[in-house]
This record gives structure tokens, C-alpha cells and sequence, in this order.
């Protein structure tokens, strides 16, 4: 049998390597959520290519124009809190009590989302981070996006 050679421009494609911690980790986002070139998580969103129209999570159709042609939008980190409350009954494995609200972004995007920080009030200015929801049946922690009170050098 003759051994095959791949032509010198060939190039493997970088595989998406995770560690075995990594893999275990429960994420309630999915695909909601990456880490930008900076290492930080980034919110992706979805932006109409017929209307521009932005939005969170992202659709398969624009609500606005109807169009087909959407496409993934990194959305800004940083946005002021609308309006948010407080929980203390919620599921079996989740931090109690627990905060969720809405978070106007710049760019037009409200996203509803955990918020987490003392004293944290309607009109703040928060930024996005990941953080610990809870633990599964496992012990293992169950992982989302929240919006913080932005920290100032």
C-alpha cells in the first residue's frame, strides 16, 4: 500500500480542548456565552443583517424585519441596571436567596440575567462576569452569566 502525503499547505484545523474541570462544569448559558480575546466572558447576541436589528438571545429570524439573515454579535460587557428582585425560593440546587433582573445595554439590548453585589440599585452600572449559581446532585458547580457592580481602578 503507498503511503499518502499531505500536500505542504495542509493544515489542521485547532481543535476546542477543554479540561477534564471544564467539561464537568454545568453551564446554564450554552452558547450564549464565550471568552473574548481578552480572556473575559463576552455576551453573544445576534444582529440582523437586512435591519441591523440587535438582540439577546440570539434568533433564528429577526423579530423586527423577519429576515433569515442573522449572524452572531459580541454585546457590550458593561450596562445599567432597569429593574431587578430578589428570590428565595427557586431550584433544589441554587444559591438562595438569589437576584435577577434586566440590564439595558448600550447598544439598545436589554438582557435579563442573575445579578449579584451588595447594595446594588436601579440605574447602577454593572458589568458581565460568570458566576457560581449553584451545585448540582454532584457537588459540582452549575455556571451562568451575571451582571456585577463595575469595579474602578
Amino acid at each position: 500500500m503507498a503511503a499518502s502525503t499531505a500536500p505542504s499547505s495542509f493544515a489542521v484545523p485547532a481543535m476546542n480542548v477543554q479540561t477534564a474541570e471544564e467539561t464537568a462544569i454545568q453551564s446554564l448559558a450554552g452558547d450564549a456565552i464565550a471568552r473574548g480575546s481578552d480572556g473575559r466572558p463576552v455576551l453573544i447576541g445576534g444582529e440582523c443583517g437586512h435591519c441591523g436589528g440587535q438582540m439577546f438571545p440570539r434568533a433564528p429570524v429577526c423579530p423586527a424585519c423577519m429576515s433569515e439573515d442573522m449572524r452572531p454579535l459580541e454585546l457590550p460587557r458593561e450596562g445599567i441596571v432597569y429593574a431587578f428582585t430578589t428570590a428565595h425560593v427557586g431550584p433544589a440546587h441554587w444559591h438562595k436567596p438569589f437576584m435577577v433582573g434586566y440590564v439595558d445595554l448600550p447598544n439598545g439590548v436589554r438582557v435579563f440575567s442573575h445579578l449579584r453585589g451588595e447594595g446594588l440599585r436601579i440605574g447602577d452600572t454593572v458589568q458581565l462576569a460568570s458566576g457560581e449559581l449553584g451545585r448540582d446532585a454532584d457537588g459540582m458547580p452549575i455556571m451562568s452569566f451575571v451582571f456585577q457592580p463595575v469595579e474602578r481602578a
